[in-house]
């Protein structure tokens, strides 16, 4: 069965968009306490790499938006809550 957003060929999909197999999700539950910016410091000094912030569509970042990141291990990043984690099957 492939993963969500994965191919058939893991390996390759892996070099093809510079994603590693691990992906987790996390929703903003508190912008008011640490701003985007705060969010993914925070998120890179623990060892994560950020591929993705949702945005509201006034393009300001808010409760409920989410944070993608790629890395080992589990986040635990102020002001946001891990959702899930997606693994690609290789």
């Amino acid at each position: 069965m492939a993963g969500i957003g994965f191919g058939t060929n893991y390996s390759a999909d892996g070099k093809m968009n510079g994603l590693g197999g691990t992906i987790h999700v996390l929703t903003i539950t508190d912008i008011t306490t640490d701003d985007i910016d705060a969010i993914r410091t925070e998120a890179e000094n623990e060892g994560f790499t950020v591929v993705g912030i949702e945005a509201s569509n006034s393009g300001a970042t808010q409760d409920g938006d989410v944070v993608l990141l790629q890395g080992t291990g589990t986040p635990s990043i102020t002001g946001t809550t891990l959702l899930g984690t997606i693994e690609a099957e290789h």
